[in-house]
């Protein structure tokens, strides 16, 4: 894990994976504590982690100041040799990248986190976009800030009608029980009746380096 600077992040890279069967958690944690060492000289980048669920993926999540520098980390990082050392051990095809452009201003990645929940979705009516940052706002005022486990929310824009609801956690238990509390929540309520539920993802996942 590192952290560059407490400038404002503006964007979010979530990219999840799995590593060759061959190779161990030690030697994937290694390659990622040295894959940081030239990530964190990079244009824009702020904060970056790497966690796992229980399904045995990792993610690698990455907080910027614009997200026009995730897209030219993009480029640049494939030619370094840290970066080639870390990718190696992952398994191209579970690779699932997505860039998020966070819709809150002056979001700050917090210190004291150990939990990540990560879900997506699309709108039934695509119109409703301030709607749902509305409902956002009422949520983290209403219902999320009221646990001190609640470290940062925001949602985030991946593409046209889809969205990304992010929460960190201070512990993954409290955080799972928070997130399944939407659906009594009459301020959480109406961000799920918005949301098309044949399109809905979440996972929780956890931080190991």
């Amino acid at each position: 894990m590192i952290r560059v600077s407490n400038n404002f992040a503006k964007a979010m890279e979530f990219t999840s994976f799995k590593k060759k069967e061959t190779v161990t958690d030690d030697e994937l944690i290694n390659a990622v504590l040295k894959f940081e060492t030239v990530l964190e000289k990079q244009t824009g980048v702020i904060f970056h982690c790497l966690v796992r669920n229980f399904k045995n993926e990792y993610a690698n999540v990455l907080f910027v100041t614009e997200i026009d520098d995730l897209k030219n980390l993009e480029k640049k990082i494939m030619a370094l040799s840290e970066a080639q050392d870390f990718f190696k051990l992952i398994d191209e095809l579970s690779i699932k990248m997505t860039f998020h452009a966070i819709l809150k201003d002056d979001f700050e990645v917090p210190n004291d986190f150990s939990c990540v929940e990560y879900g997506t979705f699309s709108l039934k009516d695509k119109n409703e976009n301030f709607t749902l940052l509305k409902i956002s706002e009422d949520i983290e005022k209403e219902y999320l800030t009221t646990f001190e486990n609640t470290k940062a929310h925001f949602i985030g824009s991946i593409a046209e009608n889809r969205f990304s609801e992010v929460t960190m956690g201070k512990t993954l238990g409290k955080t799972k029980e928070i997130c399944f509390g939407y659906f009594t929540n009459p301020f959480c309520k109406p961000l799920l009746e918005m949301a098309d539920e044949t399109t809905m993802e979440l996972d929780f996942w956890y931080l190991i380096a």
